[in-house]
């Protein structure tokens, strides 16, 4: 009985690779918008129907698909980060590197922050999953700073990490909502962004 169980499990994490790998590639190629659960499950050899059981939507699938990279590029951030550079470089650090990823396709990954971003987070648990981690790795630079005496003392981190990733959002609608803008264009908006609120936290001119 295990083992008829065992295989079970085993076809359905298969079946559900084979369902992400495709989505992947027809994402890419076609866009969220134009790409069916029907081409889905063709690209990947199942039924339409099997699609839907391993994921509810196509939003959801376009969450599980995308978010591999956000959070492969979030470890590669993290690990690479350098430790001798300024608070606000390191910020931009991480922002830059998430701008560098999304630029590469802006049509997708408009779909994906569109779809998701503004839903509860309960129906989109793993950009929130992500999200939380990027502001507690935010809360972690801060509180590091504070143990420096660069940040005052009083200044509660989880709000200050919210409010530096707050702005990195605003960042990043406008690389998503402006063609013309650069990746380097929009870094420099949010350095600016982010030095501004950063003398209000740390009473220095970083």
């Amino acid at each position: 009985m295990f083992k008829d169980m065992n295989r079970r499990e085993a076809s359905k994490k298969e079946t559900k690779r084979m369902i992400l790998k495709a989505a992947r590639t027809l994402f890419a190629r076609k866009g969220m918008e134009e790409c069916t659960i029907r081409d889905i499950a063709r690209k990947a050899g199942v039924s339409p129907a099997s699609v839907v059981v391993h994921f509810k939507s196509k939003t959801a699938l376009l969450e599980e698909a995308l978010c591999v990279d956000i959070e492969i590029a979030l470890s590669e951030l993290v690990a690479s980060m350098p430790e001798d550079i300024e608070l606000i470089d390191r910020l931009l650090y991480l922002s830059k590197g998430f701008f560098r990823l999304y630029d590469k396709n802006r049509d997708l990954y408009r779909a994906l922050i569109r779809s998701t971003v503004f839903e509860p987070a309960s129906e989109t648990l793993i950009m929130s999953n992500l999200s939380e981690q990027y502001i507690q790795f935010l809360s972690h630079i801060i509180e590091e700073q504070k143990t420096r005496g660069i940040i005052r003392p009083e200044v509660d981190c989880r709000i200050a990490a919210a409010s530096i990733f707050f702005l990195y959002n605003g960042a990043l609608i406008l690389l998503l909502r402006m063609p013309e803008m650069t990746v380097d264009m929009v870094s420099d908006v949010l350095a600016s962004m982010t030095d501004q609120y950063l003398k209000g936290i740390t009473g220095s001119h970083q």
